[in-house]
Formats: C-alpha cells, structure tokens, sequence
C-alpha cells in the first residue's frame, strides 16, 4: 500500500471536481483562500488553485506590481478588526460586535461534526466558506444551501456591497463579485 503524504493528498484533493458540486466546492474553497492574510507564497497558492476564475490572472497582476506590505495593508485595513468591511457575520448582525451570538451558533453547529474552530470567531467568512466547500465535497448541496440560509443569506450582501465599496485592489472587488456568483448557486 502505498504511503500517503500531505502534498499527495494535497494533489488528490485538489484534482478531483468529477461533479459539478465538487466544481463549486472548489469554489467555495478558493473564496476562502482567498480571504485570508497575504504571505508570501499567497500569489503563487492562489494561482495553483484548481478553481481559477477569468477575472484571477489580470487580478493577480495589479497584485504583483505591489509589494507585499502594501496587500497585507490592504487585506489588514478591510478586514481586521476594526475593519472596513469584516469578514464575519457578528458586526453585521449586531451593530459592530465581534464574536457575537452568530458565533456561538456556529460553535455549536460545528460542534455538531466535531470541528472544534481555533484562532477567529466561528463567524468567520473563511471557515464559513470551507464548511460549504464540505458539504458540496460530499454532494451535499441541500445541506450547503441549507448552511446558507441559516448563517450566510442575512448578512453576505452586505458584506460584498462593502468590500466593493472600499477595497483598492481590484482583487477583492473582484473577490465580491465572485461570493455572489457562488452565492447565487445556493439559493433557492
């Protein structure tokens, strides 16, 4: 038998949408990806993601002409807390709060299939993305649209209008339109 590897499940996780549900699920995680903080390889993961909207290349090529401090300022100035527009449900729902009751909602949803979330509010975007990307792994897609309704459908709009409104990079204007595009698909 043999011997699995991170990077060879890596390859086999990214190479396998057979379904249209595992295309969106590719998605899902690729909005993930890219919510989260800029590193230095960040530009080189994004481009290796099997999801690859058309609007990614000339986005990832404004990204380039910049040095990584100023995206960092950017995704820092949007999206950290206190930010222009946070990627978590709390500060929607209630007026500004951090961690606030959607949180605990998720804790406890996510309790559900033993995923215990470390490290940001159970709100967060990101998490909130992967978790569909799960279900439509599993060709789940009720129980994603399910997971929309519930936890995404009364803010996300908002939250995309926002970052529209105010990111400089075209990146994350792009990044909106894409949330909703995916969001659509979840709709009933």
């Amino acid at each position: 038998m043999p011997t699995t590897t991170a990077s060879s499940v890596r390859v086999s996780i990214m190479s396998s949408p057979a379904t249209e549900a595992g295309a969106h699920a590719e998605a899902w995680r690729f909005i993930a990806m890219a919510l989260a903080e800029p590193a230095a390889d960040s530009m080189e993961l994004l481009s290796e993601q099997p999801y690859q909207p058309e609007w990614l290349t000339p986005a990832l090529g404004e990204l380039a002409t910049v040095a990584l401090d100023a995206w960092q300022g950017e995704h820092t100035r949007l999206f950290t807390f206190p930010a222009r527009c946070p990627p978590f449900a709390s500060p929607f729902l209630e007026d500004g709060v951090l961690d606030g009751h959607r949180a605990g909602e998720l804790e406890r949803f996510y309790g559900q299939f033993e995923l215990a979330i470390q490290g940001l509010p159970a709100d967060y975007l990101g998490t909130m993305a992967e978790f569909i990307g799960f279900f439509l792994d599993k060709d789940d897609a009720p129980a994603a649209a399910d997971f929309y309704r519930e936890y995404l459908a009364d803010w996300l709009e908002r939250f995309c209008d926002c970052l529209e409104g105010h990111a400089e990079f075209t990146f994350y204007r792009e990044l909106a339109g894409e949330i909703r595009r995916q969001a659509e698909g979840l709709r009933p």
